[in-house]
């Protein structure tokens, strides 16, 4: 039998209440139901408040509302929680780009690509970089 993994916060919780919690939160995306899934985000990051997961969270939320500097705080906050993160860089830089920071923008692409060459993240901001020099940015 697996031992449970505790995620150290506020309050010790276990790690599958936490992930319940994010779901519950991208369902409440799904379904339009943008101020409950902010709730539900702030409510993990308070929970949780040394992780960048739930920045991550709050971050898609917001740029799936078209709210860009809400988004790039966000990732922002996530990347000062957890530096090597690339999809958090990546993240930032699709904010940035929306915000015409393209030059910001690039950067973070860069340090995203370095971080997660031969991953999903590195591919992800691999694409943004290519997007941009194909003009779709402005």
């Amino acid at each position: 039998m697996s031992e449970e993994v505790i995620v150290n916060g506020i309050v010790d919780v276990p790690q599958q209440d936490v992930v319940l919690l994010l779901e519950a939160g991208y369902l409440y995306m799904e379904l339009g139901k943008n101020k409950e899934a902010e709730e539900v985000f702030q409510g993990v990051c308070a929970l949780v408040p040394h992780s960048e997961v739930p920045q991550m969270a709050l971050g898609h939320l917001y740029f799936s509302m078209g709210r860009f500097n809400p988004a790039l705080k966000a990732n922002q906050r996530a990347i000062e929680f957890n530096g090597t993160s690339a999809v958090a860089h990546a993240s930032a830089a699709e904010s940035l780009f929306f915000l015409r920071r393209h030059s910001d923008a690039m950067e973070m692409l860069d340090k995203a690509i370095s971080l997660d060459p031969e991953g999903s993240a590195g591919d992800f901001a691999r694409s943004l970089k290519e997007a941009h020099e194909l003009g779709v940015f402005g």
